[in-house]
């Protein structure tokens, strides 16, 4: 799809049309002059004519389509330069090499002029500006001196081969003293073998490096789209390097001393082939794919011929040159041998470097968990490294639907994996899938489902974590609210009570001091102090009951409770019987869990003296196992399907069950109401301050 800015910024289309259709006839008439002049195809191969044809045709397809679609990006109109250029040197080759056959003088010197003048404004300023503003268009600095150096060395590209009296060398027939000179009307005798030539030529090379340079430095400072839409000419560049080096080497050796098949050269059409994938459609394929098979197939390639052409060389020097057949058969059966298992360790070694670890998913794995043993601050930390291992563009982590981390670009399509727990989701390990695929392979699947289950457990952990935190925050601030309680209790009725205590005794010890005494005055405070005494020594009761009842200290919790339910025991006109069971006993309990069981309990029969239309309540203490299990059931029943609404009651015995690592349950049936609490015996060191 087109970018946003280019979809604004539509330019007319008809200057590309004209280019491509300037190209295509130049390639048409390419055809008519071989057909007209009878030039043979061993011709038309060695003076590249079918090579300039070709990548001309190619390139004005590439250019025209990038053009079309992106006319704001140089590189359009750059590959229909090269295409005019190509192709009109592809055009007049078959009437040069006629012209130079016939002796036509004007007619030579015409022809040689166009194909001197044409094709080196291809190499020589098209395709290495193409190199420079590759993918984007634009150059990758703002100074504009380069572009007016490559213009100029593209002038002198034109007169060094304009100079050259011998255009034809390569093809049989034409080489200097067979044919005469076919001087261009450009030409400047001598220039081609003269310093300036040899100057322009570094000037061109260097001018490549530079832009395969710039490549390089694109993808590693680019993004993930930059680095994938690099990969793209740089693969087709690798192809198009390989092809011609193997096919040189076997040539050499098929047959010496015959040069180099120059068809070979039609590979360059890949180049642009890949520039117009990479700026239309980037994400056809997984282009790491591409490069994972492809290097391992260019490498492998490159091993087996170098060893058949090293096991030839060594059987022609131990048997001699006269048994060729013994000698193939043996590089052969090497070659064969070698085969399968070079190629499975070079595919391992290569996927390895470029796709990541998931051929390989315990090295993955333990990546992750390397990462979760260094002491990660949370597990969205260890994204980074789930992306690295399988090269991924996208992960993140999300927790109730809401994503707790992720790294990386994010764009569809995107799979999911759940993140377990003893047999419970945990929350969700999200990936976004390589470009150029529509969903994961089975190996990534693999590999990332042995993945979720460290996660899941780092992200469990990481939960709990955060419950002790919330829970140590309930009990500094139940514990600060408690003080606060006691301290308004204390300055509210003990401290006011005692200091009227004190006036009154100041008051006694005026009366009694003074000349007039008054009995009955005197009596009257001593009976004031002493019932301020009294309520003094009810509300330090009170606060000490408060903080630790007193019937659990006398009694125990069973007789403690049972002496609560005798209380709240009733005959008519509402009946209430409630019987405590305590079949095994349950001993010495820890303070903190003898304190919640008292409090919940009293708390559940209260709400069932108050609340329900029960006239029978049982109340369970028992131990089971290392949890002390206490409830209370009644036979209130409910009406329909009624659920009991989390009231100040309600919510205490739950805070009281939790702080200790327990769980209550309160449910309403028709049968009557339950409530259950199971308290751990040994979680339960500290109770709740002030219960």
């Amino acid at each position: 799809m087109p970018d946003e800015d280019e979809v604004r910024d539509r330019r007319p289309t008809w200057p590309a049309v004209a280019l491509v259709v300037l190209a295509l006839g130049e390639s048409l008439a390419t055809v008519v002059g071989v057909l007209v002049t009878g030039m043979s195809f061993a011709a038309a191969r060695d003076s590249f004519l079918v090579s300039n044809a070709t990548i001309g045709t190619v390139c004005a397809f590439c250019g025209g389509l990038i053009a079309a679609n992106r006319p704001r990006n140089a590189l359009g109109w750059l590959l229909l330069g090269v295409a005019v250029a190509q192709t009109a040197t592809a055009a007049v080759t078959p009437w040069l090499a006629w012209a130079i056959v016939t002796g036509d003088g004007r007619a030579v010197a015409g022809t040689a002029t166009v194909y001197s003048a044409a094709w080196p404004w291809a190499i020589g300023l098209f395709l290495p500006l193409a190199l420079l503003v590759f993918p984007d268009g634009r150059l990758p600095w703002r100074a504009r001196w380069p572009l007016g150096l490559l213009v100029g060395n593209g002038v002198l590209q034109v007169l060094t081969f304009s100079a050259d009296p011998y255009p034809l060398a390569p093809v049989d027939g034409f080489a200097p003293g067979e044919v005469p000179p076919a001087w261009s009307r450009l030409a400047i005798p001598g220039l081609d073998t003269s310093p300036l030539g040899a100057a322009t030529n570094v000037v061109l090379a260097a001018t490549y490096l530079v832009g395969v340079v710039t490549l390089v430095l694109r993808y590693r400072r680019g993004g993930e789209r930059t680095r994938r839409q690099v990969l793209w000419p740089l693969l087709a560049a690798v192809v198009v390097v390989v092809v011609i080096a193997v096919t040189r080497a076997v040539w050499s050796v098929a047959a010496p001393g015959t040069g180099f098949p120059i068809v070979s050269t039609i590979a360059v059409a890949l180049i642009p082939v890949g520039i117009t994938i990479a700026v239309l459609r980037h994400q056809l394929l997984d282009i790491r794919l591409l490069w994972s098979r492809t290097v391992t197939y260019v490498v492998l390639t490159v091993a087996l011929v170098a060893t058949y052409v090293a096991v030839v060389e060594i059987m022609t020097r131990l048997v001699g040159p006269g048994d060729g057949l013994a000698t193939s058969v043996a590089a052969t059966v090497v070659v064969a041998a070698a085969f399968d298992p070079i190629r499975v360790r070079l595919q391992r070694l290569v996927d390895s470097l470029l796709n990541g670890d998931r051929g390989d998913p315990v090295r993955a794995v333990s990546s992750v968990t390397a990462q979760l043993a260094t002491g990660v601050d949370r597990p969205g930390d260890v994204l980074p490294a789930v992306c690295q291992a399988l090269k991924l563009p996208w992960a993140a982590l999300a927790v109730d639907g809401e994503t707790v981390g992720q790294v990386g670009t994010r764009h569809p399509p995107e799979e999911v994996f759940p993140l377990r727990h003893a047999g419970r989701t945990v929350g969700e390990l999200r990936v976004g899938v390589r470009s150029g695929q529509a969903h994961l392979d089975p190996s990534d699947r693999a590999v990332l489902e042995l993945m979720a289950l460290p996660i899941g457990v780092a992200l469990h952990a990481e939960a709990l974590s955060a419950a002790v935190q919330r829970s140590r925050q309930g009990i500094v601030a139940a514990r600060e609210e408690e003080r606060r309680r006691l301290r308004r209790d204390l300055h509210d009725g003990l401290a006011s009570v005692l200091t009227g205590v004190a006036f009154q005794a100041d008051a006694v010890i005026t009366l009694a001091a003074g000349d007039g005494r008054d009995p009955a005055r005197i009596a009257a405070l001593g009976e004031d102090i002493r019932g301020g005494v009294t309520g003094a020594l009810d509300d330090v009761r009170r606060l000490i009951n408060e903080l630790h009842p007193a019937a659990l200290h006398a009694l125990g919790l069973v007789e403690a409770v049972r002496r609560h339910a005798q209380r709240l025991t009733r005959g008519e006109p509402v009946p209430l019987a409630i019987a405590v069971v305590d079949e095994d006993g349950v001993g010495e309990l820890p303070a903190a869990v003898e304190v919640a069981a008292y409090r919940i309990l009293v708390e559940a029969l209260t709400n069932v003296a108050r609340h329900s239309r029960a006239t029978r309540a049982e109340v369970e203490i028992r131990c089971s196992g290392a949890d002390l299990v206490v409830g209370v059931r009644d036979d209130g029943a409910a009406d329909g399907d009624v659920t009991w609404s989390p009231g100040v009651g309600l919510a205490s015995m739950r805070d009281r069950a939790e702080e200790l690592g327990g769980r209550l349950d309160a449910t309403p049936s028709p049968a009557g109401g339950r409530v259950l609490a199971r308290l751990p015996l040994a979680r339960a060191p500290v109770s709740r301050a002030g219960s």
